[in-house]
């Protein structure tokens, strides 16, 4: 009897060593009553853009339901889904064909995950294509390859002239691109559409011309309400600034709600392009932990509006099924 008992000892330890482990400090530590309800809510970082690691005091929240008081209990950086009318999509693909590509991507595997980039837009996106600097004998900023409102099929085609011809002998004239390609092409862009320029290069701004700053091109960005995506292929051995690159990019995509993807090997160009699609698609976002009280009780399945304001940032409405 006393060797079955020892046996039965050891099973049951060894399995509580396999069974899930659960904290105390993670379990309610009573029921919420009636009278109580937590929540999450999203507020999104481009509506509040000069607010940096905020705590939980920078958020207002007060729901437009009588006699419903809010709590904030607690904040962090996510992403969340953009709403639907924010996913009507104008985007300006600007493609780096400077000489430097030639050792930085020798295999040309920018272009095939170029295409699939094209590829996985969303099909009601209106498109354009851009290359910097000019083909031509003279220098030019950039030659239109596809002019907006561009199908799927004429964007890929011009990208396969790309992959066929030489590349420019004209230098890397990001800021120029930015200045003189937005006015030209996504200004009149319907107001319906975000506007977004999708940027793919190896260097840094560089041109033999009269070159703009980079807070010029922010601001012409700015005004015309369009958001900067950047795709930086290189690392310090291709790019002598890149610290310096990295950080003016970064600058310029956090002003306008966009990001910079980058990538030290051409043969991560393809996973560099999809998560281009995920910036397009999500948006980075505060996670707003929220605690709701209504002194007569909440029913099952109740929903309230809150209004959502950050210090000096706008005022966004969720509604929340309690």
């Amino acid at each position: 009897m006393r060797r079955y008992c020892w046996i039965l000892l050891g099973m049951g330890l060894w399995l509580a060593g396999c069974a899930p482990e659960y904290r105390v400090h993670e379990l309610p530590a009573e029921p919420l009553g009636r009278e109580t309800r937590v929540a999450h809510a999203v507020y999104f970082k481009a509506d509040a853009p000069q607010l940096r690691e905020p705590d939980p005091s920078a958020f207002k929240v007060v729901c437009d339901t009588p006699g419903v008081r809010v709590e904030v209990l607690g904040c962090k950086p996510s992403k969340a889904r953009r709403p639907q009318q924010q996913r009507r999509l104008s985007a300006l693909i600007a493609w780096d064909q400077s000489l430097s590509l030639q050792e930085t991507d020798p295999e040309r595997r920018r272009f095939p995950a170029g295409e699939r980039l094209v590829n996985d837009l969303p099909s009601d996106a209106r498109l354009g294509l851009v290359n910097f600097a000019s083909l031509g004998v003279s220098y030019a900023d950039y030659d239109v390859r596809a002019p907006m409102g561009s199908t799927k099929a004429q964007v890929i085609d011009a990208l396969q002239y790309l992959n066929r011809s030489d590349f420019s002998t004209h230098g890397t004239p990001l800021w120029n691109t930015l200045c003189y390609a937005i006015p030209q092409l996504l200004a009149n862009e319907p107001p319906d559409r975000e506007r977004w320029v999708i940027l793919f290069t190896d260097g840094q701004n560089d041109t033999a011309g009269h070159t703009r700053t980079e807070q010029e091109a922010l601001q012409v960005a700015q005004q015309h309400r369009v958001k900067l995506v950047f795709v930086l292929l290189g690392s310090e051995a291709t790019i002598p600034t890149y610290a310096q690159v990295y950080r003016t990019l970064e600058y310029m995509a956090d002003a306008t709600g966009g990001s910079v993807v980058a990538v030290a090997q051409a043969q991560d160009l393809r996973e560099a392009f999809g998560a281009v699609l995920d910036t397009l698609e999500y948006a980075p976002c505060y996670d707003l932990h929220l605690r709701l009280h209504k002194q007569s009780g909440f029913r099952r399945g109740e929903t309230v509006r809150v209004r959502i304001q950050a210090t000096g940032g706008k005022e966004r409405v969720a509604t929340l099924r309690l």
